[in-house]
């Protein structure tokens, strides 16, 4: 595989050989190195720099999508007659909370930045009850089907 090693400038090459490469392919990488006025190989280094970083960006992105979609799942309270809750329990939940189908829901000691975090909707709730240091627009945006609010 390693023929010969010879010093580059700071960079360590070598002759390799690499299996399995098609003709047609090589060709066209040695007509352009002919074209551009480089070798194959610093052609070759070149490309499988590119495919490297292009493989570690995927990763990465991939990563990033996976992590995201995990922090934006969406906890569903639902279907229940009377529920009250706290800022904090919001907060230790984590993660955004949709509230449906609830005849009497309390949301008690609340920020309004607890609220734009983890309020993700209100739907179809009959009275709700909400910290007046929430904007109303705020909870307005978040509300459909909402008989009674009322800010105390």
């Amino acid at each position: 595989m390693a023929d010969k090693k010879k010093e580059s400038g700071d960079e360590d090459t070598e002759n390799i050989s690499i299996k399995g490469v098609q003709r047609r392919v090589y060709e066209r990488v040695k007509k352009l190195a002919n074209e551009t006025g480089r070798t194959v190989g610093e052609l070759t280094n070149d490309a499988f720099k590119v495919l490297i970083s292009a493989a570690e960006e995927t990763r990465k992105v991939g990563e990033e999508f996976i992590n995201a979609v995990r922090d934006s799942r969406v906890t569903y309270v639902q279907d229940l007659n009377s529920i009250e809750i706290s800022g904090s329990e919001l907060a230790k939940n984590n993660r955004k909370v949709a509230f449906r189908n609830i005849q009497n829901l309390v949301l008690k000691d609340i920020t309004e930045s607890d609220f734009d975090r983890y309020v993700e909707s209100l739907v179809n709730v009959k009275f709700l009850e909400v910290p007046k240091s929430v904007s109303k627009f705020k909870v307005l945006e978040r509300a459909k089907y909402v008989d009674n609010i009322k800010f105390t």
